[in-house]
């Protein structure tokens, strides 16, 4: 059966940090009618997943906005619901978002007995002025406790967040922090770096000349710091962002990574399928808006703004640039998926794909006929990818 992942967007969040660019709304002062989310969310997948009966859930991910502030029997409403539909497969991932704040970490074990299998926890710094400055409520205390307690419920499928390159933070604070938090941690991280997104108030804030954000030399040490510090506790970077001890890879964004068809529930929630009535490679979003999002839903049983179809090239180029985020790269085997037959050699520029494998940035091997990053390479992935793409 062909392996296939769910997305669901929970929307709401009790605070919106000043860097965050992902579609979100504040919990409304009369609350979250949650009820009426979760019916339009289960109206939605029932649409959506009806022509994919023939495929099997490898993965649901409930991401946001802040997924942990659902109710738990909504969260088991969302997860049974799609079972019924598309079988989950036995050893499937579920993952929850959320965020390190004592309300969220007190339905932990709720959440467990409603199906979530992996818990993720957006801690993104330990120092307590950034976290303030940036609009979390939560401690860095309070983030260590978080994993702690999620690693006693949820052993061996705890991951967490962390983020380098906030204002005025030294590449001794980014180490320290990385080693206190390493001390704690289960067997994934993801480690990003802080980016300016248009429309966040941090991005006004730095075009203000308000905030004065490190520089793109310290950020490279920040980096190289984080895969040294990771790798050295048996993490493998397995991906641009992300360390994994070998075996508890997300399942769910590796999917996304290697071209698996996924379906996006909830108010701008995105999806990439193949349509199984016209066999065509198809690119969806959900509305933004959630009131007009779950209106959509209870009048047509969907809330998508836009379906297009994805062309030949795009699907090609996208399958090269989300292979690359990976160090185990991309197999002619797998782009043939996409590809119609044509070849990694016969598709990218590859004069210049030798030259980075000569200057130790890329892998090619012949025998494999596979293109993998070196780690070296995936630190500047994007500016190779411009170069060796058509």
């Amino acid at each position: 059966m062909v392996p296939f992942s769910l997305y669901v967007h929970w929307p709401y969040c009790t605070f919106l940090c000043r860097f965050c660019a992902f579609s979100k709304a504040r919990v409304p002062a009369k609350g979250v009618e949650h009820e009426r989310i979760t019916s339009a969310l289960l109206k939605e997948l029932r649409t959506s997943l009806a022509p994919h009966k023939d495929k099997v859930l490898q993965s649901i991910y409930f991401g946001g906005g802040t997924p942990s502030l659902a109710q738990p029997r909504n969260i088991a409403q969302i997860i049974e619901a799609a079972n019924s539909l598309v079988p989950l497969a036995s050893d499937a991932e579920i993952t929850l978002e959320s965020n390190p704040t004592s309300a969220e970490v007190g339905k932990m074990r709720d959440f467990k007995q409603a199906g979530v299998t992996r818990y993720s926890i957006g801690i993104q710094t330990l120092d307590d002025r950034t976290l303030a400055r940036m609009g979390r409520l939560h401690t860095g205390a309070e983030g260590l406790a978080a994993v702690d307690r999620a690693r006693a419920l949820f052993p061996g499928k705890v991951s967490f967040d962390m983020i380098f390159g906030f204002e005025g933070q030294t590449l001794d604070q980014w180490q320290k922090e990385l080693e206190t938090v390493l001390k704690h941690a289960d067997n994934h991280i993801s480690v990003y770096q802080l980016t300016v997104e248009p429309g966040t108030p941090l991005f006004r804030d730095r075009n203000a000349q308000r905030v004065v954000l490190p520089s793109g030399d310290l950020s490279a040490q920040m980096y190289e710091s984080a895969v040294e510090m990771c790798t050295a506790k048996g993490f493998r970077h397995y991906e641009v962002a992300n360390y994994a001890v070998p075996g508890s890879e997300s399942m769910h964004n590796m999917g996304y990574w290697q071209g698996r068809q996924w379906v996006g529930i909830g108010p701008s929630a995105h999806s990439r399928f193949i349509d199984p009535s016209s066999n065509q490679r198809i690119s969806s979003v959900r509305l933004p808006d959630i009131q007009r999002w779950a209106q959509h839903c209870e009048k047509f049983g969907h809330g998508t703004a836009k379906s297009t179809v994805i062309s030949d090239e795009d699907a090609k180029q996208e399958a090269v640039v989300f292979g690359l985020r990976m160090l185990d790269g991309i197999t002619d085997r797998r782009f043939a998926g996409v590809s119609g037959g044509q070849s990694l050699k016969d598709y990218l520029h590859m004069d210049r794909v030798q030259q980075y494998v000569d200057d130790g940035y890329l892998l090619w091997n012949s025998a494999d006929a596979k293109l993998a990053p070196t780690e070296r390479g995936l630190e500047v992935i994007d500016s190779i990818l411009i170069d060796i793409v058509p």
